[in-house]
Order: C-alpha cells, then sequence, then structure tokens
C-alpha cells in the first residue's frame, strides 16, 4: 500500500502559448492570441490593425466550461469566461484537430490544479498534515512527561 504524502496537492505549470488565429480574422488583419500562465488564461484579441482589440483574463478556476466543439467540418474550443457564452474558437482554417485536442487538455488539466476542486484539495491535504502534526507533537509532550494544558 502505498504511503500518504504530508505535503500539499500542488503543481506549477510553465507558460504556454497558443496562436489561435482563425483564417477569418487573418482576413480582417488580425489575430488572436492564448496565453496560459501559472495561475490565470488570457486570450487577446485583436482585427484591423489592432484598431480594434480585446484582452480577457480569468483565474482558472473560474474558467466554467472548458470544451472541444464541431461545427461542420470545423474543430475548437469554447472556454466559456475567455470566449463568451458559446463562441468557439477555431485555429487555423479550422481543421487542426490535434492543436484544439492539446489546448483544451492543457485548459482542464491546468483547471484541475488551479480550480474549485484544487482548493478543496489544497484544504484537505492541509487538514491533514494538521493532524499529522498534532500526534507528533502529542507523543513529543508524552515522552517527556509533560502535561496538556487544561482547556477552559
Amino acid at each position: 500500500m502505498a504511503e500518504e504524502s504530508d505535503r500539499p496537492d500542488v503543481a506549477t505549470f510553465d507558460t504556454k502559448e497558443y496562436d489561435v488565429t482563425c483564417c477569418c480574422d487573418t482576413l480582417f488583419c488580425g489575430s488572436k492570441t492564448l496565453t496560459l500562465g501559472p495561475d490565470e488564461a488570457e486570450l487577446v484579441g485583436n482585427c484591423c490593425f489592432k484598431l480594434c482589440t480585446s484582452n480577457k483574463r480569468g483565474p482558472y478556476g473560474e474558467l466554467g466550461t472548458v470544451d472541444k466543439s464541431t461545427c461542420a467540418c470545423f474543430v475548437g474550443f469554447i472556454a466559456t469566461s475567455l470566449t463568451g457564452s458559446e463562441d468557439m474558437i477555431c485555429t487555423g482554417c479550422g481543421c487542426d484537430d490535434a492543436t484544439v485536442t492539446e489546448i483544451v487538455s492543457d485548459l482542464k488539466e491546468r483547471q484541475g490544479m488551479r480550480g474549485d476542486r484544487a482548493k478543496t484539495r489544497m484544504g484537505e491535504s492541509t487538514l491533514k498534515s494538521l493532524e499529522s502534526l498534532h500526534k507528533k507533537v502529542d507523543m513529543i509532550m508524552a515522552n517527556m512527561e509533560i502535561e496538556r494544558e487544561s482547556e477552559a
């Protein structure tokens, strides 16, 4: 049986950047970039030689639904807080299934390790560590024959 670690369940992530510019954006001299940082995702878009720009940023715990989506032959992804309610982001010509799958997988992994579920796991791990610490202190006190102070 594997021994449980007293360390909190923490993962660190490198920053990754994806060019998620669709061919339609390119027609209007625009671009979109998705940057996955250690704690948050950022979607930066522009069009018409940067006359119009948008910047959406949010922590992984608040991304909402992250899914791969298809429409006819186009493949894209949806991350509700970054893309809007049901707006799909396609990359390139809209047929790059491998890149979209990688982006969705990466977002879900980061969401799982940095989102609400991760915070719950961190809290549970912290409680286990504290419980272990209490047991160690009790053993030291017993070994040194120190009585516990009465709780008032």
